[in-house]
C-alpha cells in the first residue's frame, strides 16, 4: 500500500474537534424589547441562550433582540431572544452590606423579521 492510500483512507480513532458547550466569559450586551432598551453584562453564553444581568429585566416570554457590542468598535452581532427566566440575587458584599444583581435567562430563536424567509446560513 502506497502511503497516499494509507492518508485517503479514514482512521477509527479520528474524531473532529470539539468546542466547549458554553462561553463563560463577561461582554456588554445592549437588549431592545417591547419596553425599550437595556444595558447588560452578557455571560454563559451557549448555542442555545445565555444569562444576561441587567438593570431592567424583560417579561417572561417576551422577545428581546441582544446586541454584541466590542467597546470602541459598535455593534459586531445581533441575535434575538426569548426570555424564559428572571432572578433576583441577593449577596453579602467584602464590607458585610447586602447587595443584589437582577438577571435574565434568554434562549435564541429564530428573527421575526421578513429576513428570517431566507434560506442558509447568514454571516
Amino acid at each position: 500500500m502506497s502511503s497516499r492510500e494509507h492518508q485517503d483512507r479514514p482512521t477509527a480513532g479520528r474524531r473532529e474537534p470539539t468546542f466547549p458547550t458554553r462561553f463563560d466569559k463577561a461582554f456588554p450586551v445592549y437588549l431592545e424589547g417591547e419596553r425599550g432598551v437595556a444595558a447588560g453584562i452578557g455571560r454563559n453564553i451557549t448555542q442555545n441562550g445565555m444569562f444576561v444581568e441587567t438593570r431592567e429585566p424583560f417579561p417572561l416570554g417576551s422577545r428581546v433582540r441582544v446586541t454584541f457590542t466590542s467597546p470602541g468598535r459598535g455593534p459586531e452581532m445581533v441575535l434575538e431572544g426569548e426570555v424564559r427566566y428572571q432572578c433576583f440575587i441577593n449577596y453579602a458584599r467584602a464590607d458585610q452590606a447586602r447587595a443584589g444583581m437582577r438577571a435574565i435567562g434568554l434562549r435564541f430563536v429564530t428573527p421575526r423579521s421578513v429576513d428570517s424567509t431566507r434560506k442558509g446560513a447568514i454571516h
